[in-house]
C-alpha cells in the first residue's frame, strides 16, 4: 500500500491563484520603488512553494542567490520543479528548514529579506520582524506582504451583491470570531497587515513605506 504523503502547511491555498495576486505593472512599479535591480541575494521567510520569491527574482540581478526558509518538513526540502524554475531563470536556490523567530543566519547576511502572508500566522510577529531586520544587510531592504483579512468579509461581488444587511453583518461577525479565536490560540493575527508599519516603527526600522496592492485582495 502506498503511504499517503503528509500535507504541508497551507497546501490547499498554494494554488496557481497565488501567481495572480499582483498585476504585473503594479509589481514592476514596486520593484522599481524597492530598487530590486541592485540586489543579488534574497531570503524568503516562510517560503512554502516559493510563489513570492519567484516573482521577486524576475526584477533582481542575474545569478541571484535565493534562500527559501520554511519550518514545515515538506516545504523545507524544496522540490526539483522549484529548483529547476530558478535555474532556468539563471538564479540559484537553497532550501533551509528553520523558524521565523530564530533565523539560522548571521547578522547582515542578505540584500533582501521578505515574506508573504507569513506574519499573520506566526506566534510572535514582532520577534520575526526583529530577526528579519537582524539578518538584512546594511543598505538592504525588508519587504513584507501581509493582508488585512477583515476587509475580505466586506468585499462585494456578483455572488453576494444582493445580501441583506443582516447577512453581511453575519459574515463580518464570523470573520471576527475566527480572527479572535486564532489570536487566543497564539496562532497569529489574520489582519496583522494593518499593524505592520507601527510594529516596524517600534522596532526602529528605517524608511518605512506602505503600499496597497491594486487588486481586490488587501495586501
Amino acid at each position: 500500500m502506498k503511504k499517503e504523503q503528509k500535507q504541508g502547511h497551507s497546501e490547499d491555498s498554494f494554488t496557481d491563484d497565488r501567481n495572480h495576486w499582483y498585476n504585473p505593472d503594479f509589481l514592476g512599479l514596486m520593484a522599481q520603488r524597492w530598487g530590486l535591480s541592485q540586489y543579488s541575494s534574497v531570503l524568503d521567510v516562510g517560503s512554502g512553494m516559493c510563489h513570492w520569491s519567484k516573482l521577486l527574482v524576475s526584477y533582481m540581478q542575474a545569478g541571484t542567490s535565493v534562500t527559501a526558509l520554511d519550518s514545515d518538513d515538506k516545504w523545507s526540502v524544496g522540490s526539483a520543479d522549484i529548483a529547476h524554475y530558478f535555474e532556468k531563470k539563471g538564479h540559484h536556490i537553497e532550501f533551509i528548514q528553520g523558524n521565523a523567530h530564530t533565523l539560522p543566519f548571521k547578522d547582515n547576511s542578505f540584500d533582501v529579506v521578505t515574506c508573504q502572508t507569513v506574519l499573520i500566522h506566526v506566534k510572535n510577529p514582532e520577534l520575526a520582524l526583529s530577526e528579519m531586520k537582524r539578518v538584512v544587510k546594511k543598505g538592504g531592504i525588508v519587504i513584507c506582504a501581509e493582508p488585512n483579512n477583515r476587509i475580505q468579509s466586506l468585499l462585494q461581488d456578483t455572488s453576494n451583491q444582493d445580501d441583506s444587511i443582516d447577512e453581511v453583518l453575519l459574515r463580518v461577525k464570523h470573520s471576527l470570531a475566527f480572527e479572535k479565536y486564532k489570536l487566543s490560540q497564539n496562532n497569529g493575527n489574520n489582519s496583522f497587515g494593518d499593524l505592520l508599519c507601527s510594529t516596524m516603527n517600534g522596532l526602529r526600522f528605517k524608511d518605512i513605506k506602505a503600499y496597497m496592492n491594486d487588486k481586490l485582495v488587501s495586501i
